[in-house]
């Protein structure tokens, strides 16, 4: 009896677990990550089962974007054959990923928290308000300039996730508009004649170029009205 009652705390100590936050008995189920999808998410098999996950409370760069493959590599190598704990927080989000905070006993903290102290996903406030031992773990990665705070790239503007350039000028739409399509130039006489590009009169004689002529358009070119 001693010896299975050992046997059985060893399992519950190494096997990964997964606990769902809404079940006040914390009733766990055995699975282990298999494999990683992207930065903070990855799949979780339990019973035959797999489950896909999110991690709780963290942001990570995109793909094309400075620092994803550091975060892709972070998430590999902390999750994957390491012993942990899943709670789930949120049943669905979005993108119908489940939400979870996974426990790390290994080194005593969260994937989401230490992912945030070391600067590879930033705190998401939106998600996990002010909580504070995420906003602790960001305001130190800040101070040490850790990973997406060292580089010069706004992670939270869609204008400059679409790789705009930080100091781009802002166009109105009507001169973009114009600035895009070609300009004819006519060519107006001095006797008021106007000439479009190819009439034999073309920039022949007394005149000047202008792209909204006045005057009397040549009889053989059609001038401004064409033919």
């Amino acid at each position: 009896m001693t010896r299975w009652l050992l046997l059985i705390i060893c399992l519950s100590v190494y096997l990964p677990v997964i606990v769902f936050a809404e079940d006040d008995n914390r009733t766990g189920i055995r699975g282990e990550i298999i494999r990683v999808i992207k930065p903070g998410v990855f799949d979780y098999q339990v019973d035959g089962y797999i489950l896909r996950l999110r991690a709780w409370g963290v942001g990570f760069p995109k793909r094309g974007q400075p620092g994803f493959n550091d975060a892709l590599a972070f998430t590999e190598r902390i999750l994957i054959g390491s012993p942990n704990s899943v709670v789930i927080k949120q049943e669905f989000d979005l993108e119908n990923l489940k939400v979870a905070d996974i426990d790390l006993p290994n080194i005593s903290t969260t994937f989401s928290k230490l992912s945030i102290i070391q600067g590879v996903g930033w705190h998401n406030e939106k998600e996990s308000g002010r909580y504070g031992p995420f906003v602790m773990a960001q305001l130190r990665a800040k101070r040490k300039n850790l990973g997406v705070w060292a580089d010069d790239f706004n992670y939270f503007s869609e204008r400059l996730n679409n790789h705009t350039p930080f100091n781009s000028p802002v166009i109105p739409k009507e001169i973009k508009k114009q600035l895009s399509l070609p300009t004819m130039r006519y060519w107006v006489t001095g006797f008021g004649k106007i000439h479009r590009p190819g009439c034999s009169f073309y920039e022949r004689g007394r005149g000047e170029l202008s792209s909204r002529p006045t005057g009397e358009d040549c009889r053989i070119c059609g001038g401004a009205v064409g033919k």
